[in-house]
């Protein structure tokens, strides 16, 4: 499992396996060491939702994995993008250099640290302390008695830094290579 921490906030994604030509993820938000979204409140009926461990949200993709791909694309080209598995289920968004991507920001501190990372950027290249911000939306589709996907749901929302988004792209990869050999 690689996980990604922004102080106590935790989002922790597992690959489950491959079943019927399509990779399986399991992904948990936490709190130090809780789990946020109660699970009781979680889908659990079938084969597919009966197997996700307690708190945990499910997709999938088609095939192969996306998702490091979509993070390493992002680490390269310093882009805003997002991976979201044929049935949304999950997207994961990133936003390199932005605290709170839709909003122009209120806070003049806040500003100002686009700016600084932006002159970086210019000046340095990429750096171990640039700063991303992950969204990771999960469809309401994964709670109890929901039928189809909304395009509604929760989300978890973290600020960390390049060289921690690249240790989790490592961590994701490793996983993703145990799995597929």
């Amino acid at each position: 499992m690689a996980k990604l921490q922004s102080d106590d906030l935790i989002l922790d994604i597992k690959f489950m396996g491959f079943k019927d030509e399509w990779i399986e993820y399991e992904i948990k938000f936490y709190w130090k060491d809780e789990i946020i979204v109660k699970d009781s409140i979680l889908k659990r009926e079938g084969e597919y939702w009966g197997k996700r461990s307690t708190g945990a949200f499910l997709a999938n993709d088609y095939q192969k994995d996306f998702l490091i791909k979509t993070i390493r694309d992002i680490l390269k080209t310093n882009e805003p993008e997002y991976w979201e598995p044929l049935e949304p289920d999950a997207i994961i968004a990133i936003y390199p250099g932005m605290f709170f991507p839709f909003l122009k920001s209120h806070l003049i501190e806040e500003e100002t640290g686009e700016k600084e990372n932006e002159e970086k950027e210019q000046k340095k290249g990429k750096q171990p302390d640039d700063l991303f911000t992950i969204i990771t939306f999960i469809d309401s589709y994964s709670f109890k008695n929901n039928r189809a996907y909304s395009g509604e749901g929760i989300s978890l929302h973290l600020i960390v830094t390049r060289e921690n988004l690249e240790k989790f792209a490592n961590e994701l990869e490793i996983e993703y290579q145990n799995l597929t050999s």
